[in-house]
Formats: C-alpha cells, structure tokens, sequence
C-alpha cells in the first residue's frame, strides 16, 4: 500500500499566537495605519468615537485575518 503525507508546517493556532501583543503595547499611531491599510477610513472611524480598546480590537481582528489569508497560501501552495 502507497501513502502520501504533507507537512502542514506550524498550525494556524501557532501562526495566530505569534501576533499577540499586550494591549498597551501598541501605538495608536501603528492601530491607525494598520486600519487604514486595510481600508477603514479614519474619519468614518472616528465618527463612532471609538475607545483604544475597540480600536485595539480592531487591530488584533486585521492582524488575525493577514495572518489567517498568509498561512492558507502558503497550505494551497503545498498541495
């Protein structure tokens, strides 16, 4: 009988555990350029009046998703 396997390399747990920053760590100046990047407009945020710790949650939420599209790349080129 023949058998195949892949190594998946590190886990997406593992990928998503090496982006997480103490939440007073990170500059407000890093949360609004991350959120911009990705297409949030300040002005529209801000109309909301956002808290640090929304903000920050918004931040963690992009940095999870470029993590999560990253390791799905790298497990479709595998195959």
């Amino acid at each position: 009988m023949i058998t195949t396997s892949i190594y998946l390399g590190r886990g997406i747990i593992k990928n998503l555990s090496s982006i997480l920053v103490n939440e007073e760590g990170v500059s407000m100046d890093n949360i609004w350029q991350t959120i911009e990047d990705f297409g949030i407009s300040r002005e529209d945020l801000k109309r909301l009046s956002p808290t640090y710790k929304e903000l920050f949650e918004i931040y963690s939420a992009i940095r999870a998703y470029r993590v999560s599209v990253k390791y799905l790349k790298e497990l479709k080129n595998k195959f």
